[in-house]
């Protein structure tokens, strides 16, 4: 496969999972609410990404160790675009979505790729904005609402210095 054959290829891949980031993000929604438990959402970022050196073979190190971080069946991990992953999974409290964002960036830590314009160090890093939503019924703007904040919180983690987690908890599931 010549490189212009392989960079279609990648990229088809790459929309095919946004797409089937955002059915499944849905799917969790939906369920969610019929069975009244929360949905927690991942974006990790991998830090100063564009400075990476050989950059695809370290995201798919990082993308695979993430996926190894979630096991219920449900769980959804996927690329989001060139240098995030979304995670989505559900039934989790705010505090082991936290902890689990935690474990993410160690588990990234552990693979120790070295990245000499690493924000924090020696190796590669990520930073993760995350939130914890508990959707309600006929609420139709909820699914882009966790995505946004999602999103917001890992530019902010980023803006941050990296190697950082911002997160939030959706009021609703305060009332849940």
């Amino acid at each position: 496969m010549d490189t212009q054959s392989q960079e279609a290829a990648a990229t088809d891949d790459i929309l095919i999972d946004q797409t089937g980031l955002l059915e499944h993000l849905i799917d969790h929604w939906r369920h969610a609410v019929t069975g009244e438990f929360s949905v927690s959402m991942f974006i990790i970022d991998v830090d100063k990404f564009s400075l990476l050196e050989n950059k695809s073979v370290c995201f798919e190190k990082i993308l695979n160790t993430i996926g190894q971080q979630f096991h219920r069946e449900t769980d959804y991990i996927a690329r989001f675009n060139r240098k995030q992953i979304m995670a989505i999974t559900s039934q989790m409290t705010f505090r082991q979505s936290k902890q689990l964002a935690t474990r993410l960036q160690k588990a990234v830590a552990a693979l120790e790729i070295f990245h000499p314009h690493s924000p924090t160090g020696r190796y590669a890093t990520v930073s993760i904005g995350h939130t914890t939503y508990s959707p309600v019924k006929n609420d139709n703007y909820g699914v882009l609402d966790m995505l946004a904040t999602a999103q917001r919180h890992v530019v902010q983690a980023k803006k941050d210095g990296g190697n950082c987690t911002q997160t939030r908890l959706h009021s609703r599931v305060l009332s849940s």
